[in-house]
């Protein structure tokens, strides 16, 4: 898949794309929402529950390099417990009626297949919402929209420009 922007010689084009790419303050705001995501200092989201929404939608995007990615392992300091690799097989299937999700994992998962494909019939579910209320606080659900919301918008981004196949994993600072 051909970059749709020039990319330095010598320069990662991931790197060159989230690091250099545009106005300094919008590349700057990119550089910090983009940490922020992954080390999520103040969310009451668990990590498995912040990988249950990344991991599907990592894998819609089709990035074999984000797909391999499991952040427990991966990024430093994201979580001390590892995750089982039956947990990122049932999330990618958005397999609902899988035992080893808690309801609040289920519904993440039922959150960004919904958000990234059905957006139009989400807010009229009122069962739906009734059951988001039920185990998330406000403040979570901000937290689950403005997660998904990035990580679609950046795994978009980054698939429109032709990042996906051959990119290496950003390193946590």
């Amino acid at each position: 898949m051909p970059y749709r922007v020039d990319v330095p010689e010598g320069r990662e084009a991931l790197d060159h794309i989230l690091n250099h790419l545009g106005t300094p303050l919008l590349v700057e705001h990119r550089q910090r929402g983009f940490r922020l995501v992954y080390d999520a200092p103040e969310t009451t989201l668990s990590p498995r529950e912040r990988e249950a929404m990344r991991y599907p939608m990592t894998a819609m995007m089709g990035c074999p390099i984000c797909s391999s990615m499991r952040m427990w392992r991966d990024w430093p300091g994201f979580s001390d417990e590892p995750i089982e690799e039956e947990f990122y097989t049932n999330a990618e299937a958005k397999n609902l009626s899988w035992d080893g999700f808690t309801e609040r994992e289920r519904l993440v998962v039922e959150f960004v297949d919904r958000f990234a494909n059905a957006i139009d019939g989400m807010n009229g579910d009122d069962a739906f919402w009734a059951r988001m209320h039920a185990n998330f606080s406000q403040i979570e659900i901000g937290d689950i929209v403005n997660l998904a919301g990035t990580w679609l918008g950046v795994g978009h981004g980054l698939k429109a420009l032709g990042i996906g196949s051959v990119c290496q994993l950003p390193v946590s600072e």
